[in-house]
C-alpha cells in the first residue's frame, strides 16, 4: 500500500493564510478600472513607445526602481497595451507622472497576484495531497509566469524549418512567403539597431565631454547646441522614449520587398484598435498585442517592436493557422524538423568524432522505432525527440494534476520508455544490429562490451519548467534505474554552443561530465530553467559536482546562473548566420555573476 505523506500543521496553516487572502483580495475588474484610469487619455505616440522601451530594457530591470513591482514585465507590459486599447482616448496628458507610473506597476503586481490567488486550493486537510499540489503549482506558475526564452536566431530557424514546406499555402493565404517574413524582420531590426547605435555613438563622449567640445568650437550659447546632430539625437532619445522603434512608412518600405508585400506583412501584424474597445481586459486572456504587435501611431508612423517580438508573432500566428488547416501533415513536418534540428546540434558539437544513427530499430520482432543514437568514443547517447502537446494547467491543483500527468505520459514518459528499451539491450551485453526504419538496411552492429557508459537524453520542442528539470515527481521508472536528462532543444543548443566557445577542445569531455553529475540532482532540485544548471556548471564546475555528490538536501538555483550565456551572446555565441555578428565580434564579453548565494534546503529547515 502506498504511504501518503501527511501535511505538517505549519504548512497547512500557511495555506489557510493564503485562502484568507483570497477571500479579501480585490476583483480583477476593480484593478482593471484603476489601471484604465491611469492610462486613459495619455498620448498614444508618447506613452506606447515608452512602454515599448521599458519592454526592450527588461534585461536592466535590476538597475532601476521602475521595474521593482514587476514579476513578469514582458507579459505585464503587453497587458498594459491591451488595457490602453480597451477604451477611446481624447487629448489629455502626454505621459503618466512618476507617482502614476509607480502606482501602475503596483497595480500590475496586484493583477498578477490576484490572478495566481484564484488557484483553487483544497479547503480541508483530508483533500490535501502535497505531491499533487506541488506538481500542479509548479506547472501553473511555469506555464503562466515564464515565457519560452530563446535567441532570435533560434526562433528564426524554427520559422524557416517548420514553414518552408508550406510556402505556397502561406503565400496563397496571406500574400507573402517565409523569405519575405525573414527579410522584413531583418529590415525592421536593422532600422531599430541603426537608431540605437546612433544614440549610443552620440552619448559615447558623455554629456560633459560633449558640451566641452562644443564650447571649444565656439558654441558657447546652449541654444546653439540644438542644431548639433549628436545633441539632436540625445534630445530625441530623452524627450521621446522609444523613438528607436518608431519608423516612418518610407523607412519601412525602403527595402527589396515590393510595396504590396510590405503592405500584406504589416496588415498581418497590425493591431486592430477597435477589437478591445468597451471590453474588460483580463490578465488571463490571450494577449492581442503579442499576436499583432505593430501599432499605427499616425498616418505616417508605425511603432514596430524589437526583432524578437516581431518574429515570434509571425511564427505563433502562422503556426496556429497551419496546425488547424494542415493538421496531420504539419505535425509530421514539425516533428521531422525537430529531429533534424537535434541531429544538426549534435553534429555541430561532436563533428566527425562521433557516429550518428537516426530513425532506426533493433528488435525485429516489433520494429519499435528509436530516434537517434550517437556513439562517441566509448560513450553511447540514446536520444529521443518529442514535440508533444501540453495543455494549459487548470487552477484547481488536484484536478490539474491528472491532466498534467497525462500530458507528461504522452511526452517525456513515452520518450523515457523508448530510451529504456535501448538501455536494456545494452545492459544485457549481447551484440545486436540496428536497421534503418525505412528500408531495413543494416546500419551498424552495436557491441555493448566496447561501450563504457551510456546516457539517455530526451529533447523536447518546448520548456516544461520544474517537472522537466526534476523528473522525480512524474517519471515512472524502476527504483534503481537512472534518470534521463530532459531538455528543450533551444537550451540544448545554447549549452552546447557555450561549451564549444568556453571549453573549446575539452567541450565534449565537459558535456559528458555534465550528464554524469546532472543525474544526481533529481529528487531534490528546485529549478524552472535548465540553463541555470548549465550556467552553474560552466561558471563553477567544482561547486556543481560538490552539490551533486556531497549533499542530499534540496538545491535551489538562482536566475542569474544563466547570465553567462547572454554575456557570451553579446560578442557571438556561435549560431549559424548569427545576427549582427560582425559588430558583435568587436564587443567584449558581457558581465555576468560568477558567485551566488546558493539556496540549500535541508530537512532541518523544513522542521524549523
Amino acid at each position: 500500500m502506498e504511504n501518503r505523506r501527511t501535511v505538517p500543521k505549519e504548512l497547512y496553516d500557511n495555506y489557510n493564510l493564503l485562502l484568507k487572502y483570497k477571500d479579501n483580495r480585490r476583483t480583477q475588474e476593480e484593478i482593471y478600472d484603476d489601471l484604465l484610469a491611469i492610462v486613459k487619455d495619455t498620448e498614444k505616440g508618447k506613452f506606447l513607445p515608452f512602454v515599448m522601451q521599458m519592454m526592450n530594457m527588461i534585461g536592466l530591470r535590476h538597475t532601476t526602481d521602475m521595474y521593482k513591482n514587476l514579476m513578469s514585465p514582458l507579459k505585464q507590459f503587453a497587458y498594459v497595451i491591451d488595457v490602453y486599447f480597451s477604451t477611446v482616448h481624447s487629448q489629455g496628458k502626454a505621459m503618466p507622472d512618476e507617482n502614476e507610473w509607480t502606482r501602475l506597476t503596483e497595480l500590475l503586481m496586484e493583477t498578477e497576484m490576484t490572478y495566481f490567488g484564484e488557484i483553487g486550493f483544497p479547503t480541508n486537510e483530508s483533500d490535501f495531497d502535497l505531491e499533487k499540489v506541488s506538481v500542479s503549482m509548479k506547472s501553473f506558475f511555469d506555464f503562466y509566469s515564464n515565457a519560452q526564452l530563446s535567441y532570435d536566431e533560434q526562433t528564426l530557424g524554427r520559422l524557416r524549418n517548420n514553414f518552408e514546406k508550406f510556402d505556397t499555402d502561406i503565400k496563397s493565404q496571406f500574400g507573402f512567403t517565409v523569405s519575405d517574413i525573414v527579410t522584413f524582420c531583418h529590415h525592421a531590426g536593422n532600422l531599430c539597431r541603426e537608431k540605437a547605435e546612433k544614440t549610443q555613438n552620440s552619448a559615447s563622449y558623455g554629456w560633459e565631454e560633449l558640451t566641452s567640445r562644443l564650447i571649444a568650437q565656439g558654441l558657447t550659447d546652449p541654444k546653439d547646441w540644438v542644431n548639433v546632430p549628436e545633441v539632436q539625437t540625445l534630445v530625441e532619445f530623452v524627450m521621446k522614449p522609444g523613438s528607436w522603434f518608431i519608423h516612418t512608412a518610407q523607412e519601412v518600405t525602403n527595402t527589396t520587398l515590393s510595396a504590396k508585400t510590405i503592405d500584406d506583412l504589416i496588415k498581418f501584424l497590425l493591431f486592430d484598435e477597435n477589437i478591445l474597445v468597451g471590453k474588460t481586459v483580463y490578465y488571463a486572456d490571450e494577449r492581442q498585442y503579442l499576436s499583432t504587435p505593430i501599432i499605427s501611431l499616425n498616418a505616417d508612423e508605425y511603432l514596430i517592436p524589437p526583432f524578437k517580438l516581431l518574429i515570434e508573432a509571425f511564427y505563433n500566428r502562422i503556426n496556429a493557422w497551419l496546425a488547424t488547416t494542415k493538421s496531420n501533415k504539419y505535425l509530421k513536418a514539425k516533428n521531422k524538423a525537430l529531429e533534424e534540428k537535434t541531429l544538426q546540434i549534435f553534429r555541430n558539437f561532436f563533428k566527425s568524432n562521433a557516429s550518428y544513427y537516426q530513425t532506426f530499430y533493433f528488435d525485429k520482432s516489433n520494429r519499435a522505432e528509436q530516434d537517434l543514437l550517437i556513439l562517441y568514443k566509448d560513450i553511447a547517447l540514446i536520444i529521443e525527440i518529442k514535440d508533444f502537446k501540453f495543455r494549459a494547467p487548470m487552477r484547481e491543483p488536484i484536478k490539474a494534476f491528472d491532466k498534467i500527468k497525462s500530458d507528461f505520459k504522452g511526452g517525456i514518459q513515452k520518450a523515457y520508455d523508448q530510451c529504456k528499451r535501448m538501455e536494456n539491450a545494452l545492459e544485457i551485453g549481447n551484440n545486436f544490429e540496428i536497421y534503418d526504419e525505412k528500408n531495413n538496411k543494416l546500419l551498424w552492429e552495436v557491441k555493448p562490451g566496447k561501450i563504457r557508459n551510456w546516457y539517455s537524453i530526451i529533447v523536447t520542442q518546448h520548456k516544461y519548467g520544474g517537472i522537466q528539470t526534476n523528473l522525480s515527481e512524474l517519471l515512472s521508472k524502476e527504483q534503481d534505474a537512472l534518470y534521463p536528462w530532459s531538455v528543450c532543444v533551444d537550451d540544448l543548443e545554447i549549452f552546447l554552443l557555450g561549451l564549444l566557445k568556453i571549453k573549446r577542445n575539452s567541450s565534449s569531455h565537459n558535456f559528458i561530465n555534465y550528464l554524469e553529475y546532472r543525474e544526481y540532482f533529481h529528487e531534490r532540485l528546485i529549478c524552472s530553467d535548465e540553463l541555470e544548471m548549465c550556467g552553474l556548471f560552466l561558471i563553477a564546475q567544482h561547486k556543481f559536482r560538490h552539490y551533486a555528490t556531497q549533499s542530499e538536501d534540496y538545491f535551489a538555483t538562482d536566475i542569474r546562473m544563466s547570465g553567462i550565456f547572454d554575456a557570451h551572446y553579446q560578442n557571438g555565441l556561435g549560431f549559424t548566420d548569427e545576427i549582427n555578428i560582425q559588430n558583435k565580434k568587436k564587443q567584449p564579453i558581457g558581465s555576468y555573476e560568477k558567485s551566488f548565494d546558493v539556496h540549500i534546503v535541508s530537512g532541518h529547515d523544513m522542521k524549523d
